[in-house]
C-alpha cells in the first residue's frame, strides 16, 4: 500500500526540552502525515505518526498508542506521551493518530437514526462505520505501522466522546487487538446504550476481557450541581453492568472539575498510567538507589510487556549526579556513570560525567581517558576541551 508523506510542522513550543527537534529554519517537528488506501473502507485514510525523540539514535522497540480524532488529539497525545516518557512514568511511545472525514460515521459502532440525546438527526444517518474502522486498524493500519517502525507487542487504543464509545466497543468485541483501552468521557448513550446491552446479553467473563479498560467521566452539569447528564448516567450504568458480571479488569475515574471539552488531557495521563501500572520506578514501595535493584526492576518490566526496557540514560545520569554533586559519594557516582557508558557507548555525556566523577575522586588518568572518549564522540564540546586542559590531557 502506497503512502503519501507530509511533514507536520508544530507552531508552538513544547514545554519539555527532550521532545524538541530543532531545525535549521527554527521549526519544531512533532510527526508526519501519511495517507493509506483502505480496501476495507474503500477510501484514502489519513493518519499521523510521532516517533520518540531518541528513536533514530536507538535500536529498541516501542509500545504504540493509537488515538482516534487524530486532528484534534494528536498534539495532546504527543505532549502527554512525551512528557510521561521523559519522566519515566511510562515507556516512550510511538503515537499513531487516525483522522476521520466524518467522525459520526467512523466512530459509531452501530447504525442509529438518533443522536446522543436520543433525538432523530440527519448527522446520525451516516452512522455505523465503527466496525469497519476497527477492521481497517487491525488488518491494514497496524500491519503498516509494525512493518515500518520498531514496535513492541504492546498496543493501546484511546478515544474521546464518540472515540471513547468506540474504545469501549472495541474492548468488548476486539479485546485482544489492544492491551489497553482508554475511553475519555465516552458517549455510552449511543443507540440505546448499545455497549451496555452487549455486556448484559453476552456471556462475557473477566478472563475473556483480559485487556485493561480505563474510563474517565467528566462533569457535564452546571458547576456545583450534581451531574445527572445522559453521559454520566450511561457511564455509571455501564459500570454497574460490569460489576453485575464480576468483570474487574477496568478502572473508572471521575473528573468533577473538568467538563467534556477539558477532560481529555488529564484522563489520557491517568489512562496511560493505568495501561502501564507499576512502571514508574520511583513509586516502587521498596525502591533502592542501587544498580542491582534498578536492573532487576526493568528486567521484570521487560517480561511484563514483552519489550526490552533498559534503564534510561537520563535516569541513571540523574542518580549519578546525586552521588557526585549532592552527597559526594564518588565511588557510587563512578558506578552509575560507568553503567551508562556500557549501555550507551555512543553518548558523549555518559563519558563526560564519568570523567567528572573520576576527577572528583582524584583519579586523573581515568578522567583524561574518558574525556578523550567524550571528545571523540562530540569534537566541538568546549566544556570537554577545557576539562582536558585542566586535567593536563592536552
Amino acid at each position: 500500500m502506497k503512502n503519501r508523506e507530509i511533514t507536520i510542522l508544530l507552531l508552538f513550543l513544547l514545554v519539555f526540552p527532550s521532545t524538541i527537534s530543532a531545525q535549521a529554519v527554527n521549526q519544531i517537528i512533532s510527526g508526519k502525515k501519511y495517507v493509506i488506501h483502505s480496501e476495507i473502507i474503500g477510501e484514502e485514510k489519513e493518519y499521523w505518526v510521532h516517533l520518540p525523540v531518541d528513536y533514530e539514535a536507538s535500536t529498541i522497540r516501542y509500545p504504540v498508542l493509537y488515538i482516534t480524532d487524530g486532528d484534534d488529539h494528536f498534539q495532546m497525545a504527543v505532549g502527554a506521551a512525551g512528557f510521561m516518557g521523559s519522566q519515566y512514568v511510562i515507556p516512550e511511545l510511538i503515537v499513531v493518530a487516525v483522522v476521520h472525514k466524518d467522525r459520526n460515521h467512523d466512530l459509531t459502532p452501530t447504525h442509529s437514526l438518533k443522536n446522543l440525546d436520543g433525538f432523530e438527526s440527519n448527522a446520525a444517518k451516516v452512522s455505523g462505520g465503527g466496525e469497519k474502522l476497527l477492521q481497517f486498524i487491525e488488518k491494514e493500519l497496524i500491519p503498516e505501522i509494525e512493518s515500518s517502525y520498531r514496535t513492541g507487542p504492546y498496543r493501546i487504543l484511546a478515544g474521546h466522546s464518540l472515540g471513547g464509545l468506540l474504545s469501549v466497543y472495541a474492548w468488548l468485541n476486539h479485546n485482544r487487538l489492544f492491551n489497553a483501552f482508554i475511553a475519555i468521557d465516552p458517549a455510552l448513550t449511543w443507540d440505546n446504550y448499545c455497549c451496555e446491552r452487549i455486556i448484559k446479553n453476552a456471556a462475557l467473563q473477566s478472563p475473556e476481557l483480559s485487556s485493561k479498560l480505563y474510563i474517565a467521566s467528566a462533569h457535564n452539569a452546571p458547576f456545583g450541581k450534581k451531574d445527572r447528564s445522559p453521559f454520566r448516567l450511561s457511564q455509571e450504568s455501564f459500570i454497574k453492568a460490569l460489576e453485575s458480571k464480576t468483570i474487574v479488569n477496568y478502572k473508572h475515574d471521575y473528573f468533577e472539575n473538568h467538563d467534556h471539552l477539558t477532560v481529555p488531557y488529564k484522563s489520557l495521563y491517568n489512562g496511560l498510567v493505568c495501561a502501564f501500572p507499576g512502571f514508574y520506578i520511583l513509586n516502587h514501595p521498596e525502591f533502592k538507589l542501587a544498580l542491582p535493584f534498578i536492573e532487576e526492576f526493568y528486567r521484570k518490566q521487560s517480561e511484563i510487556y514483552g519489550i526490552e526496557f533498559k534503564p534510561s540514560e537520563r535516569l541513571i545520569e540523574m542518580f549519578g549526579k546525586y552521588f557526585l554533586f549532592d552527597v559526594n559519594d564518588y565511588a557510587n557516582a563512578i558506578k552509575f556513570f560507568e553503567f551508562n557508558t556500557n549501555n550507551y557507548p555512543s553518548s558523549f555525556k555518559a563519558f563526560k560525567y564519568l570523567a567528572k566523577a573520576y576527577l572528583a575522586a582524584g583519579n586523573t588518568p581515568e578522567a583524561v581517558k574518558n574525556l578523550k572518549k567524550a571528545l571523540g564522540l562530540n569534537p566541538g564540546d568546549k566544556e570537554i576541551q577545557e576539562l582536558l586542559i585542566e586535567a593536563g590531557g592536552q
